[in-house]
């Protein structure tokens, strides 16, 4: 039996760097154009469009270094190992980012949706807005923004996973 070229590990390191980079690309370039307040759709599409660029790369790279073949399990492993090292690497990106380079954005972030709910809802109590942003400042501290950003990771990860290595699937019929 032919051994194999590429593994699972080394692809999902490789891709889930790769991934864990341009995430955080993206965040310096939204943070430098000062537009990182104002995400809206586009740029979720855009962080969207890049991890299922980085699993569908990878697994079509770890295929066709093995002659072609890939099963599902391994396409899984692949696509979850990227996601989960490319949110590792973002999520350190943006706890570094909100703990030492910029410790006062939390609290532009607290602001912001207070403009929100304002906005929203103006007649809400100033007690009911407290209470809101209370919830919301717990919400957007560092760790608690970077667990979410793993988990969130993770699971996009799993979900893209699961429908590219449907599709991308080649079982080797010389293999036991």
């Amino acid at each position: 039996m032919k051994e194999q070229q590429q593994t699972t590990g080394k692809v999902a390191l490789t891709y889930g760097a790769l991934l864990g980079v341009l995430s955080i690309t993206q965040a310096v370039i939204l943070y430098i154009t000062n537009s990182l307040l104002d995400q809206n759709w586009v740029t979720a599409v855009v962080g969207f469009a890049i991890m299922i660029g980085m699993i569908v790369y990878g697994q079509m790279v770890f295929k066709k270094g093995n002659g072609g073949y890939m099963n599902f399990k391994e396409a899984l492993k692949i696509g979850v190992g990227i996601a989960i090292t490319g949110a590792l690497i973002a999520a350190l990106y943006n706890f570094i980012f909100l703990t030492f380079i910029e410790p006062g954005f939390v609290d532009l972030i607290v602001e912001k949706q207070r403009e929100a709910m304002i906005e929203q809802s103006p007649n809400m109590t100033e007690a009911q807005i407290e209470q809101g942003l209370a919830m919301a400042g717990q919400f957007a501290r560092p760790w608690v923004q970077a667990s979410f950003q793993i988990v969130g990771g993770i699971f996009f990860g799993f979900i893209i996973s699961l429908i590219s290595g449907l599709i991308l699937k080649k079982e080797n019929p010389y293999q036991d």
